[in-house]
This record gives structure tokens, sequence and C-alpha cells, in this order.
């Protein structure tokens, strides 16, 4: 396991130049386990010690939409949240994650205090993210964007 920590270790300093990336000073005191082999789109049940193994277990065909929420907003934005994932989901593919299951991955990922607080990957990669965003029309807008196949980017119409 200190192999695989250190591992990680050089990893998170090799990505903490892009300005999406967690800070490294909060990987060094995680322990690593193997993560489960469920394929839900919720991730309440396994216990993930990184991003990028919450990541393996989607699709690489297309981006993932990593929705961070506290359970007391569960409620309140639960409706929107489905429908959001409903809109988007021929683009990509959208996966809640209750903060108080995984703390230290949402605070790695300053994904603690705001909710919902989602960060879409590319190709592994954060592309964006939103803080407090519910309203299931702006969430597919501002993120529907960035998930569009070659061809079908967005262009302006000239008059």
């Amino acid at each position: 396991t200190i192999m695989k920590t250190s591992m990680t270790i050089l990893a998170a300093l090799a990505i903490s130049a892009n300005a999406f990336a967690p800070s490294s000073t909060h990987i060094a005191n995680k322990s690593f386990t193997s993560p489960s082999t469920s394929t839900s789109t919720s991730l309440s049940m396994a216990k993930y010690n990184t991003m990028d193994e919450i990541l393996a277990k989607f699709p690489d065909d297309k981006p993932i939409l990593i929705n961070f929420y506290d359970a007391a907003t569960e409620a309140d934005i639960k409706s929107d949240i489905v429908r959001a994932k409903n809109l988007l989901a021929e683009r990509c593919t959208v996966v809640s994650i209750k903060q108080q299951d995984y703390p230290e991955i949402a605070k790695l990922w300053d994904a603690d205090t705001k909710s919902p607080s989602m960060i879409l990957f590319k190709d592994g990669n954060p592309v964006t993210r939103l803080y407090e965003e519910t309203f299931y029309l702006d969430i597919v807008a501002k993120i529907g964007k960035y998930c569009r196949a070659p061809g079908e980017e967005h262009k302006e119409i000239k008059k």
C-alpha cells in the first residue's frame, strides 16, 4: 500500500497545476482500499477513496457529471437533478454522491460546503463546475455545452 500511496501522491502533484484539481495536501493522509463493483449512478453503498476510483466505474465514451449534494438539501433538489439527469442522459453520465458519504473526497474537490456542487469530467479531467445550481434547465444549459460531439458545437447565427 505504500507504493500505491506514493503513486497517488505523485499523480496528485502532477495534476495540481489544474485549477479544478484538488490540493495535494489532502491526499497524503488518505488510506486506500479497493472499490466495490456496483454500476449504479448513486455511490452511497460502496466506499471509494479517490475520484479516479469513482470515475473508473463509468463509461469513458461520454463525460461524467459528479453531483455532490448535502443530505439536508436532497428533498429540495432531487426532482430538478433527476430532470437534468434525464435530459443529459445521451450526452453525459450524471452521478450523485451524498457529501456525508464521502466527506474526504468532497472536501478534496471543494464540494463539501455548497449543495449541490457539480464537477464535469471529460476524458478523466475536470472541465467545469457548478455550485448551488438547482434549476434543471440551467444545469442542462451550462453542462450541455461541454458535452457536444464534434460537429455539434454551438454556432452563432449570422444576421
